[in-house]
């Protein structure tokens, strides 16, 4: 593996909200409890989202003023998402952590420079894993507290520079966390001190129903593990292996398409560009692997704010997602009917997201959780992260939208990830992380399976 570029450290320095004014002071709360949906990701590891920014011109000073408009907006989004300033705890006496937020906690922001080529990171081509990981923060968590958020900006020296931001899952899921992205950038681009409405973190947890006492059971999951009442915040990160590679695969307008066309004579029904999608790329996955041993596992999670009963609004300050797991038999997904089957499951799978079903089994999924985050090796499932619907490429802080994104954090050869795009004839970008062999296989099995249809 080739040396890996010099980074060099500028500045880390703490963020911190300023202080509330006598309007707002009542509506964001300092001290926030987890809830079942929060607590299910305790110690899962954090979630790094990289946005690369091109500079429209040199004659903008990255030091005079990217970095103090960065700082400044971010200080007053953080007025609005003060959780996001504070730190997770276990306080002895409770039964389930809080986000806590006290005078003089702030973000931890790190400056830097990197010596790494800005046009090939934000390629879609192959790039080693390994060259992401100085661009995003560290987020530091200890056995009795751990931040919510960190967040590092680097200057690449040809002509962009890169926002990463680590976060703890526990506390924000991929609406949240892009929600607060947005309305930073927002108020970065037009000095405005407000979010627009639908990015204002609504943050009552009373419209959480939790009838059987899911928190409670997550919770002591979580303390049973690695001895009794273990309250420790410490999380548990996956090893990385440095020889995988990142590659970036565009379903574009016209593909997706074509799939759904093809489905629509094979099933007579109309399938989303989601399912169509996650139907494509589990077939892929099948032939890559060929005909073996044991089912395809496929998990993904959705959004269910809108689905509950009665539903939580949309922008509900916290996690909200539902988890779905199918199971494929390999060789029914590589005959000539692979799409269409899976297709059928998957679009199953997604109207019963959120319905009455939707938490059945739920008191176990905890254990589960506990168990795989203490070795994330034993999971042979393919999964999920990012979605497209979240609209990360609007992400503009006044110097146009990014180049690319990537979440960093997605970094197995069994996580797609998935995004809209900067481009508009492509209607979602999927992240793959590979061993380079696997990676030139996958990219022709991808390429060739749309000119077959």
């Amino acid at each position: 593996m080739d040396h890996l570029p010099s980074l060099k450290i500028i500045e880390i320095c703490k963020v911190a909200p300023p202080p509330p004014e006598p309007s707002c002071a009542a509506a964001v709360p300092s001290s926030l409890p987890l809830t079942f949906f929060d607590l299910f990701w305790l110690r899962f590891h954090p979630i790094q989202r990289l946005f690369f920014y091109e500079l429209p011109s040199n004659d903008i000073s990255f030091m005079d003023e990217i970095v103090p408009n960065l700082k400044t907006s971010l200080s007053l989004t953080l007025r609005h998402y003060l959780p996001l300033a504070g730190n997770l705890v276990w306080l002895p006496h409770s039964d389930v952590p809080t986000i806590e937020f006290v005078d003089g906690d702030g973000v931890s922001l790190t400056v830097a420079e990197s010596g790494a080529d800005f046009y090939q990171l934000s390629g879609n081509g192959f790039r080693e894993v390994s060259e992401f990981h100085p661009l995003v923060p560290h987020l530091p968590a200890s056995h009795d507290r751990a931040a919510v958020i960190a967040i590092q900006v680097t200057k690449f020296q040809n002509k962009g520079f890169s926002i990463g931001i680590t976060s703890h899952h526990a506390v924000v899921d991929g609406r949240t966390s892009t929600s607060f992205i947005k309305s930073w950038a927002q108020i970065c681009m037009d000095e405005s001190s407000v979010p627009i409405a639908n990015l204002m973190p609504f943050y009552d947890r009373s419209v959480i129903d939790d009838p059987k006492g899911l928190a409670k059971i997550y919770a002591s999951a979580w303390m049973n593990q690695d001895g009794p009442d273990n309250r420790s915040l410490n999380l548990k990160l996956p090893k990385t292996k440095p020889s995988l590679i990142r590659s970036t695969f565009e379903f574009t307008h016209q593909n997706l398409q074509k799939l759904k066309q093809w489905i629509l004579k094979k099933n007579d029904e109309k399938m989303s560009s989601f399912v169509v999608a996650m139907a494509y790329l589990c077939v892929c996955t099948a032939k890559l692997e060929g005909l073996r041993d044991g089912n395809l596992f496929f998990v993904f999670s959705g959004d269910v704010r809108s689905r509950l009963k009665p539903p939580v609004p949309l922008n509900y300050f916290g996690n909200c997602v539902v988890g779905s797991f199918l199971s494929f038999e390999r060789i029914e997904l590589l005959g000539e009917n692979g799409i269409a089957l899976a297709c059928e499951q998957i679009s199953k799978a997604t109207k019963n997201l959120g319905g009455g079903g939707a938490l059945k089994g739920a008191e176990n999924l905890g254990t589960i959780m506990s168990e795989v985050t203490n070795d994330y090796s034993k999971v042979q499932t393919i999964s999920l992260a990012g979605s497209p619907r979240f609209g990360v490429y609007s992400a503009d802080f006044g110097w146009g939208k990014p180049m690319k994104v990537e979440i960093v954090s997605a970094e197995s050869p069994l996580v797609f990830s998935l995004t809209d795009s900067r481009n508009s004839d492509v209607g979602m970008e999927i992240g793959v992380v590979k061993e380079r062999d696997q990676m030139e296989t996958f990219a022709a099995l991808f390429n060739e399976g749309f000119e077959a249809l």
